[in-house]
């Protein structure tokens, strides 16, 4: 996590000023800084600030703030004003830092083996088996290069004294470099002459080095490596996404990986692709539900056995979390003069550990000067500042705190140094922590030269982003040259031209697939309803059978229409019902669920939708939402609106997307549930019809939307066989029934590894369709007297068999392209 939590109490006066800030002198290297700030002048300050934020919302940098009433998805916050360090202060810090990395990877090699550390009595055997982040499963499992970190995050703190501190290390899946880069990028670009002019060292070169020491990993020539994400509602989802396409890899979430034959693989919807690297931003008891956490969903079933089998790599190696816990630091320094032969060059904060009886004591005794944390992540609560107790919480948390010791780390209150930030157009000063970075190459480490500076949100307050705290970058000046290698691209450079996406996961598709289905659906279910609501209010008993009929084409399992006295539903049980289907979100088969979901996997898919469209999916959202009207009357205009935005998306759909397999597998949704609903309304609405309920035939042409092309045909005279035609056979109306299965064909025949027997049955159903005679029916029906059964068992037949079909073509391609299971062949003749 980047949120955490830090404190700078002011009570013990001004923190070490960074600059020239409510009248403290700068540090000497600021000076060049504040001068060219001075130069710019506010205006112009205020104006690229401006371009920055329009940049943020351009590019969709966002931190997923959970329970913000403005949104989950917020925009990133920068600061343009960098943290300026010293080329003398960082090589301390560098040599510090890698130190930390040395001595925790050694740690772990300790901990899952030997266990010297125990044994000797350096590690309390309690801290160790006491911490769920030790994995049990992983004792005795070896890793690449005997390095248990890829890659370690440090939280850093200095002293008003001009001393860091370390407040905490980040061990199992560190976060925070891609928004680093993010931010280093806006700010170059706000700042381009006083960046090219401070000698700052570049980050490229820390991210090539990453790339090359991950594909080293693997042992193989051009491995695939993928970045594991818990998924769109994470909190850093914006940078798991950055950072994948930056370095290369591809993004996955646990569902796009399997295993088999104790290996990991991609579920792509070209086939299963074997996974080399996973390089993961899921926490360690969430990797692997099968031998870790039961009830996880973001991770891989069997990871583990993969990982013990050597035939994948993980990145941080999993069981790297156990050394995160702030309860191992105050063991740290006797640990380096064991393990090192040295003393720590960053001193860690001052920490107690509670599980040791003399720690508990002067905890207890010091309880208004020190702050209490979790010494697990198991354990769930908010840090408590013994300085904010009332005497009656003091002792409440005494008798908590003294019944479970081992589960709690007090660290005293840090004095957080402060930096300038640009606020009001103005300066102003604020409390920051620097986290930053240290990579093993399995040639040794190296350090991300600057880092993700946090900044409190009011002068005094706590450092944290969940808090509403922001960012700013951090600037290593140099004293030498500097290496301006670059990842991306020269604008001039050639480029290998190609047309589709490498890799395409499988949840993408499936996600795709199933925004097709519920927007299908959605627009089924708000055209129905529109279409019943003035009838229900303004017909008599002679029409509400069929208003009946036609509310039971949403085909809801959840329906609740009960009967009247004479086994009849009456119109104020057809009321309520169509106002929950319209409102109630608990009701899977709602509208306003339908939309629910859309709104959702349409988030799990944002980087494949443009910016209009993902708003589209918003504004779909809220429009029921927002609407609170108690009566049916009060929602036509809504309903109208919500199809306005349904037929955007539509028409988004056709010009705006690429003609990928993203786009693809959405189209296949769209017609697999257009000819699910088509094939359940024709079958339930038209058999049997007698003449006097012909005025069903009037709902469902306006439902289907087609009563414009009947008229132009037909004009006002119904005839059941005639919408049959118009509905189910004619290939030209976009809305029918013979068009869908049409384009299925054509759909299925572009899929990669495509079905060959589920697109055989797709071509037999187009054939039946054509081969049935409605022309010949009418003279059959005319003959029987104006009743639709005489020769209509063909018909009813067509519909049974396809109505039957439809959904198990759309599970053999979640089978077969989403899950990887087998397939089933049902063809036309099956029944």
């Amino acid at each position: 996590m980047i949120g955490d939590l830090y404190q700078s109490p002011l009570r013990y006066g001004v923190a070490y000023e960074e600059s020239s800030v409510d009248g403290i002198t700068p540090r000497p290297h600021w000076a060049g800084l504040m001068d060219s700030l001075r130069s710019i002048g506010p205006a112009e300050l205020a104006f690229r600030w401006t371009q920055a934020e329009q940049r943020i919302r351009e590019n969709g940098i966002t931190y997923n703030m959970y329970g913000d009433p403005l949104g989950a998805h917020r925009p990133w916050k920068i600061d343009l004003v960098p943290l300026l360090i010293s080329d003398a202060e960082w090589r301390l810090i560098e040599a510090g830092i890698i130190q930390r990395a040395q001595l925790l990877s050694l740690i772990l090699e300790d901990i899952y083996h030997s266990q010297n550390l125990l044994k000797d009595g350096l590690l309390p055997a309690a801290l160790l088996y006491a911490n769920p982040a030790f994995l049990r499963p992983l004792v005795g499992v070896r890793v690449p290069s005997e390095s248990y970190l890829h890659m370690l995050a440090v939280d850093l703190a200095r002293s008003p004294d001009g001393k860091w501190w370390v407040l905490a290390n980040r061990t199992q899946a560190p976060s925070g470099s891609g928004y680093a880069l993010e931010n280093r990028l806006i700010v170059s670009e706000l700042l381009p002459e006083l960046f090219r002019n401070s000698n700052v060292q570049r980050l490229a070169p820390f991210f090539r080095a990453q790339r090359e020491a991950l594909a080293q990993l693997s042992g193989r020539n051009n491995p695939r490596i993928v970045l594991l994400t818990p998924g769109p509602h994470n909190e850093t989802y914006f940078e798991h996404s950055y950072l994948a396409k930056y370095l290369g890899f591809t993004l996955v979430e646990g569902a796009d990986l399997t295993v088999r034959d104790r290996s990991v693989f991609i579920k792509t919807v070209g086939g299963l692709e074997q996974v080399d690297v996973i390089l993961r931003r899921v926490d360690d008891d969430f990797c692997d539900p099968l031998e870790l956490r039961g009830d996880s969903l973001l991770g891989v079933s069997g990871l583990v056995e993969a990982v013990v089998a050597g035939n994948v790599k993980v990145a941080n190696a999993l069981g790297s979390g156990v050394v995160e816990s702030a309860a191992i630091m105050p063991f740290l320094p006797g640990l380096a003069r064991r393990l090192l032969g040295d003393e720590l060059k960053l001193p860690s904060v001052a920490t107690w550990w509670c599980g040791q009886e003399s720690a508990m004591n002067w905890v207890v005794d010091n309880l208004q000067s020190v702050v209490v944390k979790p010494a697990f992540s198991s354990v769930g609560m908010e840090p408590v500042f013994g300085s904010e107790l009332t005497e009656a919480d003091y002792k409440k948390f005494l008798v908590r705190l003294r019944s479970s010791p081992h589960e709690y780390v007090a660290q005293e209150q840090v004095q957080l140094s402060t930096a300038p930030v640009w606020e009001n157009e103005a300066l102003q000063s604020r409390s920051v922590v620097l986290r930053t970075y240290v990579m093993n190459t399995g040639h040794g480490w190296v350090a991300f030269p600057g880092g993700l500076v946090r900044v409190a949100e009011d002068r005094g307050s706590i450092v944290s982003m969940q808090r509403g705290g922001h960012s700013k970058d951090a600037w290593v000046l140099s004293d030498g040259p500097v290496d301006t290698f670059s990842m991306l691209p020269p604008r001039n450079e050639l480029v290998q031209l190609r047309r589709a996406s490498l890799v395409v996961p499988s949840s993408v598709a499936d996600n795709t697939f199933w925004l097709g289905r519920y927007v299908e659906r959605a627009e089924n279910q708000a055209r129905i309803i529109r279409s019943l609501i003035p009838r229900v209010q303004l017909a008599d008993d002679s029409e509400l059978e069929s208003l009946t009929c036609i509310a039971a084409c949403l085909g809801t399992r959840s329906a609740r229409l009960a009967e009247g006295k004479r086994g009849r539903t009456s119109f104020n049980a057809l009321r309520r019902e169509l106002l929950a289907l319209l409102t109630d979100q608990k009701r899977t088969d709602s509208l306003a669920a339908t939309l629910a979901e859309v709104s959702r996997i349409g988030d799990s898919v944002r980087e494949r939708l443009s910016g209009d469209m993902m708003s589209l999916l918003g504004q779909l959202r809220s429009s029921v939402q927002a609407h609170k009207g108690t009566f049916l009357t009060s929602y036509s205009a809504m309903l109208t609106k919500c199809l306005e935005l349904l037929s955007a998306f539509s028409g988004m759909e056709r010009e705006n997307i690429n003609r990928g397999s993203g786009w693809l597998f959405l189209s296949l949704g769209r017609r697999l549930e257009r000819a699910i609903y088509l094939t359940h309304e024709l079958r339930h609405v038209t058999k049997p019809l007698a003449v006097e309920n012909w005025a069903y035939l009037e709902r469902l042409l306006e439902v289907a939307d087609s009563t414009v092309t009947y008229r132009t045909r037909y004009y006002t005279n119904l005839q059941p066989l005639a919408v049959l035609d118009v509905l189910m056979a004619d290939e030209h109306n976009p809305r029918s029934l013979g068009f869908q299965l049409d384009h299925l064909a054509e759909l299925y025949a572009k899929l990669p590894r495509n079905l060959p027997t589920d697109l055989q049955a797709i071509e037999d159903a187009v054939v039946s369709l054509r081969q049935i005679d409605l022309q010949a029916m009418t003279q059959r029906i005319n003959k029987a007297g104006s009743h639709l059964s005489d020769g209509y068992e063909e018909v009813d037949l067509f519909l049974a068999r396809l109505e039957n079909l439809l959904p198990s073509w759309s599970n053999n391609l979640s089978s077969h392209y989403f899950s990887h299971a087998r397939t089933l062949p049902i063809t036309m003749g099956s029944d």
